[in-house]
């Protein structure tokens, strides 16, 4: 049997918030590389991103060099980063604000801010979606990589449709837009729900906490869908309410390769292993390792990690499992990121996210 079996190169994961999605990605993926493939795991909030948006900046060429114009001494740091696409480039602004703030200096930078795509209205987001989109996939098909998306192509466009209260017929069409764009990769789509999205929402109540609710609706408040609506949590579960019934809508019209998982019971050995056999992937257990241990601290970007008892405890508290890649090297449960260990240093690769300790090629030296 081959190990993929429809010859996707491309998986969509996705569902509501607290589904399992980067549970199950970070499974595909690691079961993807146990079993010889190249594989590359891209999370929401990797960055650079190759489809969304997260702290970049956009920038039409024209616009680009009005910009260069007014503030010549960038050239140097910005062609550093820049990434270029058809009609435009983009710029990682977190890499900009962390390592070249204080050169650009604070009118260069206010300026570059301005960019920001997340600040677009739906129609300039769209153009530049769709240009990315289609760089993504031009790149894919010169590479033997097989890409998992995590929460590209419905949940961060819900969020951008339905925030900006456009009707559900425009998020479609757009959608569908881009599944022709990505056809060439053949794509495969999983999608995990429960059958009433309010057992979805408690779930997602007491894993976070209902401060994390009123922080997404503290972010998104200003935008047209909150006009008329509750505030607070209560205004953020309404989201929520909407965004189960267009998620469901989507997948009963995409017209690719899909799977749906209905996950109330939390039978999640037959989940992975329907995901599996969906995809033709054969599972391959992993070996046992002994897991590391002991404190590790990066003075370069002042950051601090923990290994303890088969886990990593980030700097923000949170405790990850840690699954064996080989004998130096370690998944991390939910994350595409990957810890190498090095004699008494800890280095960091797999994908870069929107958290700094998780900056690739970084090096944690081991505390006394």
């Amino acid at each position: 049997m081959p190990r993929i079996l429809n010859q996707s190169r491309l998986i969509l994961m996705e569902g509501l918030p607290s589904t399992g999605k980067s549970t199950n990605a970070g499974i595909l993926f690691q079961q993807l590389e146990q079993n010889g493939e190249q594989a590359r795991w891209i999370h929401e909030v990797a960055r650079p991103h190759p489809t969304l948006f997260f702290y970049e900046a956009y920038m039409e060429n024209e616009e680009y060099l009005e910009f260069i114009a007014s503030y010549p001494h960038t050239v140097p740091i910005l062609e550093q980063l820049l990434i270029k696409r058809k009609r435009g480039i983009g710029i990682d602004l977190l890499e900009v604000e962390w390592n070249y703030q204080e050169y650009l200096g604070s009118d260069a930078f206010t300026e570059l801010k301005r960019y920001d795509v997340w600040n677009f209205d739906l129609e300039r987001y769209k153009q530049v979606a769709i240009e990315k989109w289609e760089h993504f996939v031009k790149k894919q098909l010169h590479s033997n990589q097989i890409v998992i998306l995590d929460s590209c192509i419905f949940q961060f466009q819900i969020y951008t449709f339905i925030l900006a209260d456009a009707p559900f017929i425009q998020l479609q069409s757009f959608i569908e837009a881009i599944y022709k764009i990505i056809s060439p990769l053949q794509p495969s789509l999983i999608y995990l729900y429960r059958n009433n999205t309010d057992d979805t929402i408690d779930y997602l109540t007491k894993s976070r906490g209902t401060a994390f609710l009123e922080r997404i609706w503290e972010r998104d408040n200003h935008q047209p869908y909150y006009r008329n609506r509750p505030p607070g949590a209560e205004g953020y579960k309404m989201f929520l309410r909407d965004y189960g019934r267009y998620a469901r809508k989507l997948f009963d019209s995409a017209p690719i390769s899909k799977l749906s998982l209905e996950i109330s019971e939390s039978r999640w050995e037959d989940y992975v292993d329907s995901q599996l056999n969906f995809l033709g992937i054969n599972y391959l257990p992993f070996c046992g390792f002994t897991m590391p241990y002991g404190t590790y601290r990066c003075e370069e970007i002042n950051e601090q990690l923990q290994l303890v008892e088969g886990h990593i405890i980030t700097p923000d508290g949170s405790k990850k499992k840690l699954v064996p890649k080989s004998g130096s090297e370690f998944y991390i449960h939910d994350l595409p990121v990957i810890i190498r260990l090095d004699g008494e240093c800890l280095i960091i690769k797999g994908e870069q996210l929107c958290d700094r300790w998780t900056t690739n090629g970084a090096i944690y030296q081991k505390q006394p």
